[in-house]
Formats: structure tokens, sequence, C-alpha cells
């Protein structure tokens, strides 16, 4: 789940919100959302 919810974040196709539904359903943890958040930072940087 980590890697699609991962990829769809960063092609913008979901949203900070939907993100926090995925911790809230434990989908994934809050340290694996901030590795999200994290990649598509980096990617605007580097890409």
């Amino acid at each position: 789940m980590f890697n699609r919810l991962k990829r769809l974040y960063c092609e913008g196709r979901l949203t900070d919100d939907a993100l926090q539904t995925a911790v809230e359903r434990g989908w994934i943890t809050d340290e694996e959302k901030q590795e999200i958040v994290a990649a598509k930072k980096d990617e605007r940087y580097n890409g």
C-alpha cells in the first residue's frame, strides 16, 4: 500500500488529506506519510 500511495501522491493524484486518511485507517504509519511527503519535495528539487 505504501508504494501505491507514494506513486499516486507524487503524481499529484492524492492530497495531503488523503494521506492522513490512509494513516487513520492504518494503511500506512505517520512516519511513512512523512516519507511520502518528503519524496515529493525531493522530486521537485531533483526532478
